[in-house]
């Protein structure tokens, strides 16, 4: 489909388009030597890790042992979190007069479940 005339008389000349490609070119040119300079620098990082760990075994048994603690923490305070929000937003909703009342007869089921279990 060829131009129409408006679209004719806003094209920018060729020689212009070159200086623009080259620069994208040029910018392009940088941004991947960049991107290659970070690669090897994060891999050379990595491979002293790699090394540090594979070559001092307490290293790596007390940072396991760290990580350990440390998500077993993490997890008991946020379940610990999780249940008390639980447990407030069920007292809370008590109030509203459907669940209140849903909650209220599964509270009963609950205490029957029990105390038949506790008396055989």
């Amino acid at each position: 489909m060829p131009l129409s005339k408006e679209q004719e008389e806003r094209k920018v000349p060729a020689k212009h388009r070159r200086k623009r490609d080259e620069r994208r070119e040029d910018q392009n040119d940088r941004m991947e030597q960049l991107i290659d300079k970070m690669e090897e620098i994060s891999t050379k990082g990595h491979m002293k890790d790699i090394a540090y760990h594979f070559t001092n075994k307490k290293e790596v048994v007390k940072v396991n042992f760290l990580a350990g603690v440390a998500r077993g923490v993490g997890l008991t305070i946020g379940t610990a979190i999780f249940i008390g929000l639980l447990i407030a937003i069920l007292t809370w909703s008590q109030a509203i007069p459907f669940l209140g009342e849903y909650l209220a007869e599964f509270l009963d089921m609950i205490q029957e479940n029990r105390t038949t279990e506790t008396e055989t």
